[in-house]
């Protein structure tokens, strides 16, 4: 079964330390399972985030799991992106900054 939102995208955020674009790559690893890498805006530009558990949601148009960012060492994030054919919407919830949302999501 083909994984949903393979490839490249972008979307805006506006969030105290990061306002802009932020870009990522879905891809899939060697077993199969779901792996993003993030660039990130502004201040958070050279921050890392590392993602885990990820899965596909039964709707089978949503990707949810967790995450870290080394901005906030030890502390976890949570998060769903939804795709619809070439855009997505997603959710970012982190500790002491809240809920993240992104939007105007486009494949790239």
């Amino acid at each position: 079964m083909a994984k949903i939102g393979i490839g490249s995208w972008a979307g805006k955020i506006n969030v105290r330390l990061a306002r802009g674009e932020v870009k990522f790559t879905i891809s899939e690893d060697a077993n199969g399972d779901y792996k993003i890498d993030v660039a990130l805006p502004g201040a958070l530009k050279s921050a890392k985030i590392a993602f885990m558990n990820l899965k596909e949601e039964e709707d089978g148009k949503t990707i949810s799991g967790e995450g870290t960012i080394s901005v906030l060492p030890g502390r976890k994030l949570t998060g769903a992106f939804t795709f619809e054919e070439d855009s997505f919407v997603g959710e970012i919830k982190a500790p002491v900054v809240g809920k993240i949302k992104i939007t105007d999501g486009h494949r790239i």
